[in-house]
């Protein structure tokens, strides 16, 4: 897990990074690519699920799945259907088509792969100022959490999933019932979080022992959504827990869906708990654990 905060500032002030995230969370799938070309294609500014379904030929479920892992940044969802984003209106055949052909991805010069290259796309996206509300931040910043301490327990990879969200519960003060369903946003959601001498909603998904290997978005439910479906929950404070390693991917699918949801002017924060920080929280709160 890393040990410094992501740059979201300095992220948002490269036009081609922009573009290139966009490219990369569209996707190879053609599906996603569909319904981003179909929400984006033609005047109208907002598509019906039942209207991108009829066109690109899936049925208004795989809609809502696809297009969730999207909307809030690429596309804004709306009752019953998904909305154009004005920072994409005129780019989005630039970047299905990067989505498309890695190549051309690879050829973009961005911060982190600059390329001498004059005959590079000139990309002019830009997002609001307030997407830098989206911030990352560690278990050492939950004053939840205060009674940690750099004493580790092992074995969290063994804890089984009901398990670690009984102790979080505990640990933050929730004494509601939270039981697992299918149609759940979050594992746990709690507004008994307290952060700067605060208290925030907070949303949790926690992955146990029934999650095996490095944690990356495709573990992340059925239909790697979890993630997608976590920041649609009405939190300030979004985390994933896991008793394992939990791989960038994550944190970088979580960066963009707070840079989505903190478009609308609100602060979001999110953020990773591994098996190591785990094992930091079960030394400190032994009794839960």
């Amino acid at each position: 897990m890393p040990g410094a905060t992501v740059p979201v500032s300095d992220f948002l002030s490269n036009l081609n990074d922009q573009l290139a995230t966009a490219a990369r969370i569209v996707g190879r799938s053609k599906h996603r690519q569909a319904i981003f070309r179909i929400v984006y294609r033609g005047p109208k500014q907002i598509k019906t699920i039942e209207e991108i379904s009829r066109s690109a030929g899936i049925s208004q479920m795989h809609v809502l799945v696809e297009g969730g892992k999207m909307a809030g940044l690429l596309i804004e969802k709306v009752s019953g259907g998904y909305k154009k984003k004005k920072e994409f209106a005129t780019r989005y055949k630039t970047i299905l088509a990067m989505a498309k052909n890695k190549k051309k991805l690879e050829r973009l010069p961005t911060k982190t792969s600059p390329k001498a290259n004059s005959k590079a796309p000139k990309v002019t996206v830009s997002f609001p100022s307030s997407a830098q509300k989206a911030k990352f931040i560690t278990i050492d910043q939950i004053d939840s959490f205060s009674k940690i301490g750099s004493q580790s327990k092992s074995g969290m990879d063994s804890l089984r999933e009901q398990k670690i969200k009984q102790a979080f519960a505990k640990i933050i003060g929730e004494s509601g019932s939270f039981k697992d369903w299918g149609g759940e946003k979050s594992d746990l959601y709690s507004t008994r979080t307290r952060l700067g001498g605060k208290r925030v909603a907070t949303a949790i998904a926690f992955k146990g022992k029934g999650t095996s290997g490095k944690l990356v978005p495709s573990k992340m439910g059925k239909n790697g959504d979890q993630i997608g479906r976590l920041f649609e929950e009405p939190a300030e404070l979004f985390l994933v827990v896991y008793g394992g390693q939990i791989e960038p991917s994550i944190i970088s699918q979580m960066q963009a869906y707070a840079m989505g949801k903190a478009m609308s002017g609100r602060r979001v924060l999110y953020g990773v708990i591994d098996g190591s920080d785990l094992g930091r929280l079960a030394a400190a709160y032994p009794k839960y654990f």
